[in-house]
């Protein structure tokens, strides 16, 4: 092999280890999407229980802060 076979070599590598580490990101946020999915449909549900205003409101702060953080973090693994 001459020099420029062993860079090519090294890029493909190289290009198959992103794509790899893209598909793994990939499902990580599908999996951190689908549990932010059931929280909101827990928090629907049990909204529309005999529930007090309070819990109410402490389980949306809860959820907002989970949604806002997970937002940013794929958010941020796209740059």
């Amino acid at each position: 092999m001459n020099d420029m076979d062993d860079w090519l070599a090294a890029m493909k590598q190289k290009r198959d280890e992103m794509k790899l580490q893209l598909h793994l990101a990939s499902k990580e946020a599908e999996e951190e999407w689908d549990e932010l999915v059931s929280d909101w449909d827990r928090f629907v549900h049990g909204a529309q229980l005999d529930k007090s205003a309070e819990e109410v409101g402490e389980a949306a702060r809860e959820l907002g802060i989970r949604i806002k953080t997970a937002f940013d973090r794929m958010r941020k693994s796209r740059v």
